[in-house]
């Protein structure tokens, strides 16, 4: 299920059962208009350390630089969405955060109003902290990362896209440690899995789980080839 919060300046776009999403953020209106904002700022100094009330009902607090914000201040949003921290020609650039109402957030270093490398906080908990693609799909988790389940399960390994594609290892909560090539936000993979009771897995699986074609190993060596789903063995 995909999810939208949008702002007047960000939107945030939650999508898959796991909670790995991406985020996208976007110039000021003022900026892609070419312009400053209607409004009042105290004091009115076109260059100053201000307070802006706006037509839109957005308001500022922080530098203006040539009528733009500029230097450290915080943007908060009609909806009480805001964001804090670097600000050039009316764009985030530099570290900040972005907060939403919802408690969800993103921070860390922003190129042009786009998030580039940071952390992801979403409402249940869940983190993704890595890097961030500045074309294609703006915003996307893309690059080596990780995503911190709330539960202590954690997935380290390249994204793309927002989804988990490539190289990776997902560790349980429970001690069970999977490495492999991940496909998509499911962890579905190929690769081994190591249980903390010390049998092993190799073959196909899906959330630290055996799910597919792949053989059990047992303590003493002993190999169980089959059909798996969700950890349990369908045929032999």
């Amino acid at each position: 299920m995909i999810s939208s919060f949008k702002t007047s300046g960000i939107a945030l776009l939650v999508a898959s059962v796991l909670g790995i999403g991406s985020y996208a953020t976007y110039p000021l209106p003022s900026m892609a208009q070419g312009g400053a904002r209607t409004g009042r700022c105290v004091p009115a100094i076109a260059t100053a350390r201000v307070r802006c009330d706006y037509d839109n009902n957005d308001s500022y607090i922080g530098d203006l630089v040539n009528g733009l914000p500029g230097g450290t201040g915080v943007y908060i949003y009609s909806n009480g969405d805001r964001y804090e921290g670097l600000f050039s020609l009316g764009q985030p650039n530099g570290r900040g955060q972005f907060i939403f109402k919802d408690d969800a957030r993103v921070e860390g270093v922003f190129r042009n109003g786009r998030i580039s490398f940071g952390t992801a906080i979403f409402v249940n908990g869940d983190r993704y902290v890595g890097p961030f693609s500045l074309d294609w799909k703006l915003g996307t988790p893309t690059g080596q990362g990780q995503f911190i389940f709330v539960n202590g399960d954690r997935f380290v390994g390249q994204f793309l896209g927002g989804k988990p594609l490539g190289a990776g290892v997902f560790t349980r909560a429970d001690g069970t440690r999977c490495s492999g090539q991940f496909f998509n936000e499911e962890l579905d993979a190929r690769g081994t899995c190591a249980f903390s009771n010390g049998i092993r897995y190799q073959g196909e699986f899906r959330k630290g789980l055996p799910h597919g074609k792949g053989i059990i190993i047992d303590t003493s060596g002993k190999r169980f080839p089959g059909v798996f789903k969700d950890g349990q063995r369908l045929t032999r």
